[in-house]
């Protein structure tokens, strides 16, 4: 599969005091469409691709060191994995790679054993070109629409206690490149792509107690591949 040659070792960090951004330590592998997670104090960059081929590394950024050092890699090289932070270990689910094409595979790491160990698997491979939305709502995770040969609206939910997915309530629209985020107990789509509708400036929200997607107000643009988060002042 093609891909670009936009992989950068660089890191920077924003400081609220001096309101400015300021490098840090590189990483020690130059890396694009990995994904980034912060599990006890330290930021972890996973998967990725960088020029010659997928990877299953690994970083850890340490802020009070302002230095990297290698983990345990992935027994699985993923380009664009989803990543999420749960019961204090790190998902990495679905993705991408040469050998295997869009995968379904989830694996979860231990930081106090320093390893990696493969969970069940999704029923939909969640992959390429686009990552797969990954939420954390209620002690479980959340794998939202993504690629899988197309766009997808179906969205699994993953019980650890029972190492087992489950389906949940489509989102009424097909999405990849989109934003998720959770705020006030609820799980939100935003934005993204699909084929019939183009570049998105829809909103879904998913209610638990409901099992069941309802449209809110857009935004005012329509945006694709961009961040999304929850603040509350």
């Amino acid at each position: 599969m093609a891909r670009l040659t936009s992989q950068l070792p660089m890191v920077e960090r924003y400081d609220l005091t001096t309101k400015a951004w300021e490098e840090v330590a590189p990483m020690a592998e130059a890396r694009y469409a990995h994904a980034v997670a912060v599990l006890e104090g330290k930021l972890y960059a996973v998967g990725g691709y960088d020029g010659g081929g997928v990877l299953s590394s690994v970083e850890r950024y340490d802020p009070a060191l302002d230095a990297w050092e290698a983990v345990a890699p992935m027994a699985v090289e993923r380009f664009a994995p989803g990543v999420a932070v749960l019961d204090d270990k790190l998902y990495a689910v679905g993705g991408d790679n040469d050998d295997d094409g869009h995968l379904s595979s989830v694996e979860r790491y231990d930081p106090a054993a320093n390893a990696w160990e493969a969970v069940a698997p999704m029923a939909t491979a969640r992959a390429f070109p686009f990552a797969p939305g990954v939420a954390v709502l209620d002690g479980k995770l959340y794998a939202v629409g993504g690629s899988g040969g197309g766009a997808l609206s179906s969205v699994e939910r993953y019980d650890p206690a029972l190492n087992a997915w489950e389906a949940v309530a489509p989102m009424a629209g097909r999405r990849i490149a989109f934003g998720v985020a959770v705020l006030e107990g609820k799980l939100y789509a935003v934005g993204g792509l699909n084929d019939e509708d183009g570049f998105l400036s829809s909103v879904e929200r998913y209610d638990l107690a409901t099992n069941a997607w309802e449209a809110v107000a857009p935004m005012v643009t329509a945006r694709l591949n961009f961040g999304v988060a929850s603040l509350r002042g």
